[in-house]
């Protein structure tokens, strides 16, 4: 079977599926690809979340959400992969929360 999508064309075939009115611009059509692959593909659709998360391209929550997983079973293909977890929170929201938790205690 020949591919419907070839590397030469990619390009013109990316301006004619938008000028077809398939797509408003060539990145919803890529987008929609991408889609329709991580659909069809589930454990490429857990690697490549188990990668973005590595790579600390996004967060946690949103890495469940791409792998189609349940977070804790993220959360073991993340030990099964030694790919550390870590807290999404930027340094100084976790210093804050740590003070403001400080706070209430002596206010006890």
């Amino acid at each position: 079977m020949a591919n419907i999508v070839t590397l030469d064309l990619l390009e013109d075939e990316l301006n004619a599926i938008t000028r077809a009115g398939g797509y408003r611009s060539q990145e919803d059509a890529v987008v929609h690809a991408l889609d329709v692959l991580l659909a069809a593909n589930p454990q490429l659709r857990v690697s490549t979340a188990l990668e973005l998360y590595r790579q600390d391209l996004v967060t946690l929550a949103r890495a469940v959400e791409i792998s189609g997983l349940e977070t804790e079973s993220f959360k073991d293909a993340l030990d099964e992969r030694d790919i550390p977890l870590r807290a999404d929170e930027q340094p100084e929201e976790i210093r804050d929360g740590a003070e403001f938790i400080g706070q209430l205690r002596r206010a006890q």
